[in-house]
């Protein structure tokens, strides 16, 4: 059911603030906290409210200030309209992706209802969504920073 955590940016982009992340886009499955100490920025690109999910239809977190804003776990986003994505909502439309989350790691599945695959994206990161993410996202839940749940971040996790 669940393909896997994969590392889920790729390269970094949008904020001067952005450092150096892994811009190959292949599929990892290294642990995520490791892949993404390198890709924390200083502050959440325009737009992106303060303990959300971020997400754009366009790579480098454009059009600048309109971002897509979940602070809750959502097991479809079909429901939440975006009208310049193909299917005018946010389903397999966000092409890249900011956690401004207060307390929780975001975890964005490609499938509706936490199914599909899962990939984690820490708070104060984020960039343009690799390959397997790329306009593939579909739901979204929050876990712990050691991978599991808690009483606020409450899964399903990966």
């Amino acid at each position: 059911m669940i393909a896997g955590v994969v590392l889920l940016l790729g390269g970094m982009a949008g904020t001067s603030a952005a450092s150096s992340a892994n811009s190959s886009g292949k599929q990892s499955k290294v642990s995520a906290a490791a892949a993404f100490k390198s890709v924390k920025i200083a502050a959440a690109p325009s737009g992106c409210g303060d303990g959300n999910l971020c997400f754009w239809p366009n790579a480098g977190y454009s059009p600048a200030g309109n971002p897509g804003e979940l602070s809750g776990r959502n097991a479809d986003w079909s429901v939440f309209s975006r009208g310049d994505c193909p299917n005018d909502n946010w389903d397999n439309c966000a092409s890249s992706a900011f956690n401004n989350g207060n307390n929780c790691e975001a975890v964005v599945w490609t499938g509706k209802s936490y199914t599909g695959t899962g990939g984690w994206i820490y708070r104060n990161t984020g960039g343009n969504l690799n390959a397997t993410f790329n306009n593939a996202v579909s739901s979204n839940s929050w876990g712990t920073a050691s991978g599991g749940t808690s009483s606020a971040c409450g899964g399903p996790v990966p």
